[in-house]
């Protein structure tokens, strides 16, 4: 079950960051379509910036909205603009993050994607991501900055043969 679940939040980053790609690329021209907003920030976990393979995802609160915004985390560091900019609106905000490890040596993995030879392991809880109350709202011609610390005491489910959770840097 662990695996599966393991799975399924790598394939949703995967699957953000893809999207998030595919939007930036293909969608590229001035300004941000449909009246879409920037909104960027910095996440931390317990003080740090959020490292490994990370995404952030403004979920619309209202059915029916069209307004989702996605986009890749990296060393802590968000920017969600153009095609991935967010509508003004009420959201849910989550995030992920995983951090892979190799199958042979128990260490941290380079995180890309080597299927087979890798396990991945979140190292967010679903409090902040499937289960998420995080509440942000996206206000029109406004700087729309969202800052997150992720206070938690979890602890990843690491492999077997993986160092400790104070041995690698989330």
């Amino acid at each position: 079950m662990l695996q599966n679940r393991n799975i399924n939040n790598q394939f949703i980053i995967f699957a953000l960051l893809s999207c998030s790609l595919i939007m930036t690329v293909g969608c590229s021209g001035p300004g941000n379509p449909d009246g879409r907003e920037n909104v960027s920030g910095s996440i931390t976990l317990n003080g740090k910036p959020l490292m490994g393979m990370s995404g952030i995802l403004f979920s619309p609160i209202e059915e029916g909205s069209d307004g989702l915004g996605q986009g890749q985390i990296n060393a802590g560091k968000y920017a969600l603009t153009g095609a991935n900019a967010v509508k003004p609106g009420k959201y849910i905000v989550r995030i992920t993050s995983s951090i892979d490890f190799d199958k042979k040596t128990g260490k941290p993995a380079d995180n890309t994607i080597q299927f087979g030879s890798e396990v991945p392991v979140d190292v967010v809880p679903a409090e902040f991501n499937k289960e998420s109350t995080i509440e942000f709202e996206v206000v029109a011609n406004k700087d729309n900055v969202f800052n997150y610390d992720i206070k938690t005491n979890y602890v990843p489910a690491m492999p077997a043969n993986a160092k400790t959770k104070e041995e690698i840097e989330l």
